[in-house]
């Protein structure tokens, strides 16, 4: 029984996220792999925010000054709830969110129409709160019916498009986050983000600094397909800019 708790917990530790094709739909599996071969990369028990270093003050502006000191951003305390991609003014992405966790088969699968934000327990970061791990958010690209579903475009996504999260506050209401992509949408091999999660495809999961960043994934259709399955994800990754 020891024995098989500490093998849970370290299959839980590197757990990697990977968004897959299924026939007859697509859905976000989520791939294991031991410590050993992906080094200590405790992917799925991402620091909590709250323990991790406040944003800087921003500097106050010199005597004289006329220009505005921008405040610093903060966490939010709250859920994802919507998920919005602009670019140029044209909604690319615009879908609700709702918090998913891993199924008893190690699958993460939101509901057709709906993206979903991999959450607390099992991934502890909020996209758009400081961490050194980014927020997930996943989403199909087509319906189990073979039509768009809210992700479809994810690959159209471009360096500087807008991405804008919505949350349910526990205090009541609602507030919103703005994120710029940091390059354009990145097709990559599902198995090499996942064995390589610790080196060529670490930017995928962590950044090299605390900071308030997301990654949103989905299935890359023009790649090819194995039993059904793309071999490819559709990648973007975001920082908070307000």
């Amino acid at each position: 029984m020891k024995d098989r708790a500490i093998a849970s917990r370290r299959r839980l530790a590197v757990a990697l996220l990977v968004v897959g094709l299924v026939a007859g739909g697509s859905a976000a599996l989520l791939w294991s792999a031991t410590r050993s071969a992906l080094g200590d990369v405790p992917m799925s028990t991402s620091p909590a925010s709250s323990t991790l270093p406040v944003a800087p003050v921003a500097p106050a502006p010199s005597p004289g000054s006329t220009t505005p000191t921008a405040a610093p951003l903060q966490d939010i305390a709250g859920t994802p709830v919507h998920v919005t991609v602009l670019q140029e003014g044209a909604r690319l992405i615009d879908a609700d969110v709702n918090r998913i966790q891993l199924d008893e088969d190690g699958w993460l699968s939101p509901d057709q129409g709906l993206a979903g934000w991999y959450g607390p327990p099992q991934w502890e970061t909020v996209p758009g709160n400081l961490s050194a791990y980014r927020g997930i958010i996943v989403g199909h690209n087509v319906t189990g019916y073979g039509t768009k579903d809210v992700f479809y475009d994810l690959g159209q996504v471009r360096a500087g498009d807008s991405v804008v999260v919505t949350y349910a506050l526990q205090a009541g209401g609602y507030a919103t986050a703005g994120f710029a992509a940091t390059q354009d949408a990145q097709s990559a091999p599902k198995q090499d983000v996942v064995e390589q999660a610790a080196t060529t495809y670490r930017w995928v999961w962590q950044v090299d600094a605390p900071e308030r960043s997301l990654a949103l994934f989905s299935c890359d259709l023009d790649a090819p397909h194995i039993d059904g399955h793309s071999v490819d994800n559709w990648i973007v990754t975001a920082v908070r800019v307000s």
